[in-house]
């Protein structure tokens, strides 16, 4: 008696066996084969077991390749049972004899056999069948040997961590219908959609633009789907998190259980699905901008990157102003210049350019100041006689930084020798601790720290400020980190660096004392008129 229970179990699995067996189509030759896919005729085959890129096929003693996305309408991580065992019509899509290669199809079989039965079928009608497979992002129903895809956000309106915690393989569900592809035996549903109270409560209290708690329930690749009230699921897309982000990954900064404020962006009456949006809680910072700013106006941003042609400069939320390297400064037009800016250190530039159809605003550095090469020819050049050498009067003040001094006027000297045949350059040093000063043509001064703290620098500001006659072309150099003078014209003139903090770099020290050879050198040819 006791072993009447092992027996029957041993009985049932030798008879699952040979029915198994016995259900398995006979043999089937390569020229039946051939002459089925010359009549376009369906065969009968079994899923043998499944690949990287597909599910190997077979059909008696042949085997054939079944791509994966030839055998349904999804790829599932492992295969359904009701693929088990079960005789299955293909379609052949090639086929050859000599290397004994054959590809076949389940879905071009599907969708030829249930053609008519889908093309009975509407969106909203409600079908059952059982549940076939439960994935993270989806899962699949059989409807009487059709395949119906269920995303993962029309399994159940409260929240879940994965859709097995809402269904399981093998369950008895309703569905309804979303979407009916007849030709591509294409289906998808909802089950969700079956209980309307959780939609028709949320929609009755809310619209679009309600402001709205949400709870971070699953990170998605589109995004989050988030939970209201512990029971309606939505959906809170990557692009509106925040204003103009630059790509998903900059916005994507928010974990599971993390609470927000959002407003209602979508209530998709046909999906029943909500969308929610973070960054319509604030207003647009680019139309802010628009509306606040115009064309001479002062700005502050953050360097954010440098390219070859420029310096982008983040002025709102995640939009940036471009900065041409020729507004950069007056005494210098040179790309090189771009080199003496940190990215990530604050600027402030001057609006000279704003087109809020192509959402483009070009800012300028230079226009801070204005042009001390505007008049042509230069006011210096006037009073020089009109042959070669024409003389030019050149100054340097300050000796708080004798590097600095030393490394100007070996410039100089080094333009005085190369520009001999057309300029007679005087290379002077000047103190302003005198009751009067002969102002020369140009004046080089080095700033720092100590210099805005002497008695040079309130001399020189109050001479220039009282010359009545010519004054000179005045060239800032920083010389050391400077902290102090702010208000000064010099300061404001000298552009480079941005940060008043000379570069360390030999690539960047290098760039720098080229742009100041080349200020030199402009400056030289402007006062004594040449082109």
């Amino acid at each position: 008696m006791f072993l009447t229970p092992v027996v029957n179990m041993i009985q049932t699995i030798v008879n699952k066996k040979v029915l198994a067996k016995e259900s398995r189509p006979e043999d089937i030759s390569w020229a039946e084969i051939e002459a089925a896919f010359e009549d376009q005729a369906l065969i009968t085959g079994y899923l043998d077991h499944q690949v990287q890129k597909g599910y190997v096929i077979r059909f008696g003693d042949i085997v054939a390749f079944s791509p994966r996305y030839q055998f349904d309408l999804c790829e599932y991580n492992v295969v359904p049972d009701i693929y088990i065992n079960t005789p299955i019509q293909f379609s052949i899509l090639k086929v050859d004899v000599e290397s004994e290669q054959l590809v076949v199809s389940r879905i071009e079989a599907v969708q030829r056999q249930y053609f008519d039965y889908l093309s009975c079928l509407n969106k909203g009608d409600v079908l059952s069948g059982s549940v076939t497979a439960v994935m993270e992002k989806l899962v699949t129903v059989d409807l009487s040997g059709v395949t119906c895809l269920v995303s993962r956000s029309e399994v159940s309106w409260e929240p879940f961590n994965h859709p097995r915690e809402a269904v399981s393989v093998g369950d008895f569900v309703d569905v309804k219908l979303l979407r009916v592809v007849p030709s591509k035996a294409y289906l998808t549903g909802s089950i969700k959609q079956l209980d309307n109270s959780y939609w028709e409560a949320f929609v009755s209290k809310h619209e679009i633009g309600s402001e709205v708690d949400v709870i971070v329930s699953h990170i998605a690749d589109f995004g989050y789907f988030v939970t209201y009230n512990d029971k309606l699921s939505g959906i809170l897309h990557w692009s509106e998190l925040s204003w103009h982000p630059k790509n998903k990954q900059q916005v994507m900064s928010y974990n599971r259980g993390d609470q927000l404020r959002v407003k209602v962006s979508n209530l998709d009456e046909d999906k029943q699905q909500v969308s929610f949006s973070l960054k319509a809680m604030k207003q647009n910072p680019v139309k802010k901008l628009f509306e606040d700013y115009k064309v001479g106006d002062l700005i502050c941003g953050e360097i954010r990157s440098r390219t070859e042609f420029g310096l982008f400069i983040e002025i709102a939320e995640n939009f940036n102003g471009l900065l041409h390297f020729s507004n950069l400064s007056w005494f210098t037009n040179s790309k090189n210049n771009l080199v003496n800016f940190r990215i990530g250190s604050s600027l402030e530039c001057k609006i000279i350019e704003i087109d809020q159809s192509n959402r483009r605003v070009g800012l300028g550095l230079k226009q801070m100041t204005s042009n001390p090469f505007q008049n042509q020819p230069s006011l210096q050049s006037l009073s020089k006689s009109s042959d070669f050498p024409r003389p030019v009067r050149i100054a340097v003040s300050s000796f708080f930084q004798a590097n600095c001094h030393n490394q100007i006027v070996s410039q100089l000297t080094d333009i005085q020798y190369k520009m001999r045949q057309h300029i007679d350059l005087k290379i002077e040093n000047i103190f302003f601790d005198e009751e009067k000063v002969d102002l020369p043509d140009i004046l080089i001064v080095l700033l720092s720290d100590d210099y805005f703290t002497s008695a040079t620098y309130v001399s020189l500001e109050s001479q220039l400020s009282q010359e009545t006659g010519l004054k000179p072309i005045v060239i800032p150099v920083i010389a050391d980190g400077v902290e102090k003078g702010e208000g000064s014209f010099l300061l404001e003139m000298a552009c480079l660096p941005a940060d008043k903090k000379p570069l360390q770099q030999w690539r960047v020290k290098s760039a720098f004392w080229s742009s100041i050879n080349k200020s030199l050198i402009k400056s030289i040819r402007y006062a004594a008129g040449l082109k």
